[in-house]
């Protein structure tokens, strides 16, 4: 039984020579030589889907009768492995190797007459490599040689592997869910079993058994908002079960895992940003921010977008906190759920801090006086302690005439005290000269209130 690739197809294979062959996955390559001992470059080469052969003269073109030998090897992956039953029949000489071990040896002249053995032995996980060698000294040539799993219960302990490739697809016009998964890699699969559960929940629901690779899961999801997770289990034929796929989760609405921003001094603007979606049901975005309106806050929309970022308006810099948060609409229709309230735990809703870039409103009162070593400056505000908007005084002092100022007070105030007030004597010489004097309230932000007006004195000369 013999065959080249053609195309990914099997074909028959021509009576001819066909060096360097490769054969496709789980195909014999098939060698022949003109001898008995395997010796020399190949007669012929191609390849063989299984081996089951009678020749009655010679098997191909350039090959003996007799004194012959052919050849078949093959590499392929065993899945989890387990319990196999190696089987051949032949006249003459066969040997059945396994990764280069030899399992079965029949090697004595038959001639036309068949003997058979069967070996049972135990095949690892993964790939590995078979190889039978039959060689045929006189008389017909016959050879059967097949590898098969033990699928009772009795024998066959070891689990399937874990399917692989799990992908899902949710419909928005049915509100369901279908996972597909690739083909398993054992030998001796009886089926698969889909299971679910929603998220926040550890009991699985068997969906179905079935020998397909796909399946389309008939519960209907109410509202498009529930998500569950999804995997699949492989069954072989001796009734063990793999462990579980990877867990696949299929949110039906698409979320905004993560939502970040920045605040723009320069513009005043604030840029969010967050992850693009790319699952098919997504339609878009919507931004909002929680405003004042008619005296209560309220989740306000700014616009939609399909992109991942946003730009607002112009905001005022007031020291305050910004709440932002970002809705997904699906192509059915469905949005994220909005509660009016703020959650400082939703990964969708952003609470930035606004830096404070609104100066205190009014200048504070200065009054200068005399101090043992120079000149005394007090500075006096008189808004009410609950609603003051600065935290401490400055005063400059400069030489009438000149430009450069010189701080000689930058101060907090006592907040024990009604009005706020500090002092601060400037030890000046007694010069003659003539100083001018202003003062200013500063914030936590570090904003500066107006100037108070310009006050002059002159030092007494000593």
């Amino acid at each position: 039984m013999s065959a080249v690739v053609l195309g990914g197809l099997l074909a028959a294979v021509p009576q001819a020579e066909a060096a360097g062959v490769t054969c496709s996955a789980n195909v014999y390559q098939r060698t022949f030589y003109k001898n008995t001992s395997f010796s020399g470059s190949p007669v012929r080469t191609d390849c063989d889907s299984g081996i089951s052969e009678s020749w009655s003269g010679s098997p191909a073109s350039g090959v003996p009768s007799n004194g012959f030998g052919v050849r078949w090897s093959v590499t392929r992956d065993f899945g989890s492995g387990g319990p196999f039953t190696f089987t051949v029949s032949a006249t003459d000489g066969v040997r059945v190797y396994l990764d280069g071990v030899r399992r079965i040896d029949l090697w004595k002249n038959t001639g036309d007459t068949s003997r058979s053995k069967k070996v049972d032995l135990t095949v690892g996980s993964g790939r590995h490599t078979l190889r039978v060698d039959h060689v045929n000294w006189t008389g017909a040539a016959k050879i059967k040689y097949s590898y098969t799993p033990r699928t009772s219960a009795t024998y066959d302990r070891t689990k399937p592997l874990a399917p692989t490739g799990v992908k899902t697809a949710y419909d928005t016009r049915v509100r369901r869910t279908t996972v597909s998964w690739s083909a398993n890699r054992e030998m001796d699969l009886a089926n698969y079993s889909l299971y679910r559960r929603p998220v926040g929940s550890g009991t699985w629901t068997k969906v179905t058994t079935t020998t397909a690779r796909g399946y389309t899961d008939p519960l209907v999801n109410p509202d498009d908002r529930t998500p569950y997770y999804y995997e699949v289990r492989a069954g072989d034929k001796a009734g063990n079960t793999s462990t579980g796929s990877k867990d696949t989760i299929v949110e039906p609405l698409p979320a905004v895992t993560s939502l970040t921003g920045t605040y723009d001094r320069a513009t005043g603007k604030v840029t969010l940003k967050w992850p693009l979606d790319t699952e098919p049901q997504f339609d878009h975005y919507t931004v909002l921010s929680n405003d004042r309106v008619d005296g209560t806050y309220k989740w306000v929309p700014l616009g939609t977008t399909k992109a991942g970022t946003w730009t607002t308006g112009p905001v005022t810099p007031d020291g305050e906190t910004r709440h932002y948060r970002v809705l997904v609409t699906n192509d059915g229709g469905t949005t994220t759920y909005n509660p009016n309230w703020l959650d400082a735990d939703a990964v969708n809703e952003l609470w930035l801090d606004i830096p404070d870039g609104i100066a205190p409103a009014y200048a504070p009162n200065l009054s200068l006086g005399t101090c043992e070593s120079g000149v005394k400056a007090t500075v006096t505000d008189y808004t009410p302690a609950p609603i003051r908007d600065f935290i401490g005084f400055e005063v400059e002092r400069r030489e009438a005439g000149t430009a450069a100022w010189s701080v000689v007070l930058h101060k907090a105030f006592d907040p024990r005290l009604d009005p706020a007030t500090a002092t601060v004597c400037d030890a000046l010489p007694g010069d003659g000269r003539t100083y001018e004097y202003r003062a200013r309230s500063y914030d936590a932000a570090g904003n500066h209130s107006p100037q108070s007006d310009i006050l002059a004195t002159t030092v007494t000369v000593g």
